[in-house]
């Protein structure tokens, strides 16, 4: 037989508590002044991330000048030192920087600025580095714009070959041009392009599109291109473009704009078929792997 249980109102005190503290709770769990924040962005397979925390003005007009002192080396974020993460190796405004995680440093002058990245990155906001060899330093020359209440780094602007990494402090602003290495060249020998190029006829494998469509594969002394006749309706930028070798004998389409690679069409992979040294027909996969187009060689 069961018994009744009667809570009294310490009982019942006691239990709350008891309940309250079992509550799952982090011990790192906490209210910042300054907030933890990352920024990460990709560009032809290269990441570069920046995590830092993140001080506010609150009130305070001349941050550079008396909060950070002239002279002083600072990193550009509070608590613990700002850090870079680069996947592959970059440069910076046309500094060499490996692959790896660095801490961020900025020397504050009047007129110019030092950068300084330093390999070891778990550092206190107040462990200044020693300077070695295997720092990165290079002058920068901020430019002024409309007050920033909270301290910020972004990437305003993405390219196929980089990015801009903007700081931006109160009416201070740092622009950091990063720049990428491709992950497939471009250029091509003429040696190496000529087993494949030829004139192809070629369709896509929906069948419910018969049209059979010609495609001329050239060396124009740096890149093998390809004119489509007739005109590609169903993708205009390719026609007269690049084509990029991203494995043995597959390619995909390069768009440029105005000389500068604007988009790698990694949605149409062409897997070349070679015979007695010679590509004698292709298929057009999608990103899925997925079979959507098949040609054949017609020409030399």
């Amino acid at each position: 037989m069961r018994q009744r249980v009667r809570f009294t109102g310490a009982t019942l005190a006691l239990a709350a508590f008891v309940a309250l503290s079992a509550v799952p709770t982090s011990a790192h769990a906490q209210i910042r002044a300054s907030e933890k924040a990352t920024v990460s962005q990709t560009a032809d397979g290269t990441t570069i991330s920046i995590t830092y925390f993140r001080p506010q003005a609150r009130g305070r007009t001349d941050l550079f000048g008396k909060t950070v002192t002239m002279g002083e080396v600072w990193t550009p974020g509070a608590n613990w030192a700002t850090i870079l993460e680069v996947s592959r190796a970059i440069t910076l405004d046309g500094h060499a920087v490996p692959k790896g995680k660095y801490s961020v440093w900025f020397v504050v002058g009047p007129a110019d600025w030092t950068v300084i990245l330093d390999p070891r990155f778990q550092r206190f906001h107040m462990e200044v580095p020693d300077s070695t060899r295997d720092q990165v330093r290079w002058r920068v020359h901020p430019t002024t714009g409309p007050a920033t209440e909270i301290l910020t780094w972004s990437i305003p602007e993405v390219r196929a070959d980089g990015m801009q990494l903007l700081f931006a402090w109160g009416s201070k602003r740092v622009s950091l041009d990063a720049t990428v290495q491709p992950s497939h060249p471009i250029p091509i020998a003429r040696a190496d392009a000529e087993p494949y190029l030829g004139t192809y006829e070629w369709k896509w494998s929906d069948t419910a599109d018969k049209a059979i469509m010609r495609v001329a594969l050239a060396h124009d002394g740096t890149f093998m291109r390809e004119t489509h006749t007739p005109f590609p309706k169903w993708y205009p930028r390719k026609q007269g473009q690049p084509m990029v070798r991203i494995n043995t004998d597959w390619f995909i389409t390069a768009i440029m704009m105005n000389g500068k690679v604007w988009e790698m069409d990694a949605d149409m992979v062409w897997e070349f078929t070679i015979k007695d040294g010679k590509a004698v027909s292709f298929e057009i996969r999608d990103s899925t792997d997925e079979l959507v187009a098949t040609g054949k060689r017609v020409g030399p």
